[in-house]
């Protein structure tokens, strides 16, 4: 009769990310994979999958989390009837100065430790950024109908470049650089206005 498992997935999964998101891949050992979830090593490769397998999931939870979060609070400045810039504002900026996590985002790091050389990865990472484009291009097009934002570009052009942006100053964040993200915000919502 096989073991009863006595731990929960998506806790161990919780705990697991945080530690990728704080040490990256390649730094982060199995043995301190077992000693921060608090699972034997046998039972993660049997419930969860080896290293590489629980990175991946790591990464699908953070896109979960990352995305949901931001589309509620997308939701709700919108039926508050925020402005499209206060939207972009927080698209721009959500998580980079939370002291709750690590720095940077969990993507970010993945792209900057794989680039191209893991297909999973790299497929984790596109999807997770091409949603989040889609919520900057959204927003974007809304305040162009509302003539906030400039249309001498589509939604789409001005969504990846704000994008890419973020992902530039998140790069700069995780390697310790103290940038004022506020600033950095106003300077791109000021480039964005009608």
């Amino acid at each position: 009769m096989p073991a009863k498992k006595t731990f929960d997935d998506d806790q161990v999964i919780e705990q697991i990310m945080h530690l990728f998101w704080q040490q990256g891949y390649y730094h982060t050992s199995m043995d301190e994979i077992v000693a921060t979830s608090g699972v034997k090593k046998q039972s993660l490769y049997n419930a969860l999958g080896d290293k590489h397998t629980l990175y991946l999931k790591a990464l699908q939870r953070y896109h979960q989390q990352a995305l949901t979060a931001c589309a509620q609070e997308t939701q709700r400045l919108e039926q508050a009837g925020e402005p499209a810039l206060t939207i972009l504002g927080h698209l721009f900026s959500w998580g980079l100065t939370s002291t709750d996590h690590p720095a940077g985002d969990l993507m970010a790091n993945a792209v900057a430790e794989f680039g191209t050389t893991d297909p999973d990865v790299q497929h984790a990472t596109t999807w997770f950024y091409d949603d989040y484009l889609t919520l900057i291009a959204a927003a974007i097009l809304k305040g162009q109908a509302n003539q906030q934002i400039t249309n001498h570009q589509s939604s789409m052009t001005l969504a990846q470049s704000l994008l890419e942006a973020r992902i530039g100053l998140q790069t700069r964040l995780r390697q310790g650089s103290l940038q004022d993200v506020d600033q950095r915000q106003q300077v791109w919502l000021d480039f964005l206005k009608a």
